[in-house]
């Protein structure tokens, strides 16, 4: 039963979101990249760990991680927004139009630089577990080659459409039908 209503309230989610005036959402397009990479790291992968530790409990237990990061979230939006409002005009010795003093505009660059590696290091790291799950169900099943291929052709495309298309194509492959129809 409990299979049903997931898989139900999965294919009402896909409908919603593929729905044309949710798909071309300004807001919906800044939040598929974020969201990719959620669904990724926090269902995908913590998903089955909670199954395994929690059983039943594990939705509840989702539910209640979710919150937590809401909480977060809310958080770094209040500080975005203080920012925002308080970068009006410049201080002695502060950087144009941020409010931050010269160091505290290098220590945001630093961590702007830190996080850009360590996506890289989440995608690398995605890739790698979809080539192994991609050849999980084939022949090729434990072959460490075949599932490096997958990764590696995966991140070869990857590349190609970043190169070629720009960045902006990579958040339109994140949304099924965008790319294609561009």
């Amino acid at each position: 039963m409990r299979n049903a209503v997931i898989i139900v309230v999965a294919i009402a989610t896909l409908a919603i979101l593929l729905a044309p005036p949710v798909a071309r959402a300004r807001l919906w397009r800044a939040t598929v990249t974020p969201l990719a990479s959620i669904i990724g790291s926090g269902f995908l992968v913590l998903g089955p760990i909670l199954n395994a530790s929690f059983g039943h409990n594990a939705p509840w237990v989702m539910v209640g991680l979710c919150m937590v990061a809401y909480a977060f979230g809310s958080a770094i939006r209040f500080n975005i927004r203080s920012l925002a409002s308080s970068s009006s005009g410049e201080g002695e010795g502060e950087v144009a139009g941020l409010g931050q003093s010269p160091v505290e505009h290098r220590l945001d660059q630093v961590g702007s630089w830190a996080l850009a590696f360590a996506y890289v290091v989440s995608v690398a790291y995605y890739l790698n577990l979809f080539g192994s799950f991609a050849v999980n169900l084939t022949p090729w099943a434990g072959a460490p080659v075949a599932a490096k291929s997958v990764t590696s052709a995966i991140f070869i495309v990857i590349l190609a459409v970043g190169w070629f298309k720009g960045f902006t194509a990579l958040e339109r492959v994140e949304q099924f039908g965008r790319f294609a129809a561009e």
